[in-house]
C-alpha cells in the first residue's frame, strides 16, 4: 500500500542553526514526471523557551501589512500550509525558513503530504 505522505523527520536546530528562506515543494524531474509533489507541510513543536526559532513566512501578504508572518515556538503548537494552490500549481507564498535559534535549541516534527491526486 502506498502512502500519501513521507516518512516524519525529526528536525533539531543548536544555537546558531537556521534554515534559510525555502519552499517544500519541487518541480518533478522531465524524467519522471509521475514523482509525487509535496501538496502540504505540517510542522509540529516540542519545545518552547529558546530565544530565536521562529518560522517566519518572508512572502506572506494580508489586507493590512506586508511584514512577514511569525510563528513562536511552542510546545504542542502545529502549523499546516500548502505547497499547492488549488489549480495545482505550486504556492510562492508557501516561501517560509526557520530563524537562527540564538539561545537555546529548538526541536519540531516535520510531516509532508503528497498531492492527493496522485495514485
Amino acid at each position: 500500500r502506498r502512502s500519501n505522505a513521507e516518512d516524519l523527520q525529526l528536525v533539531h536546530y543548536s544555537t546558531s542553526e537556521q534554515y534559510t528562506a525555502h519552499h517544500d515543494f519541487s518541480y518533478p524531474s522531465l524524467h519522471h514526471q509521475d514523482q509525487p509533489a509535496r501538496f502540504a507541510t505540517l510542522l509540529l513543536y516540542l519545545n518552547e523557551g529558546m530565544k530565536g526559532g521562529q518560522t517566519t513566512f518572508p512572502r506572506w501578504r494580508n489586507g493590512h501589512t506586508g511584514k512577514k508572518l511569525t510563528v513562536e515556538p511552542e510546545i504542542g503548537k502545529a502549523i499546516l500550509f500548502y505547497n499547492q494552490l488549488p489549480d495545482g500549481n505550486m504556492d510562492d507564498l508557501s516561501q517560509h525558513a526557520a530563524e537562527p535559534v540564538q539561545h537555546g535549541e529548538k526541536w519540531l516534527i516535520n510531516l509532508w503530504t503528497w498531492d492527493p491526486s496522485f495514485r
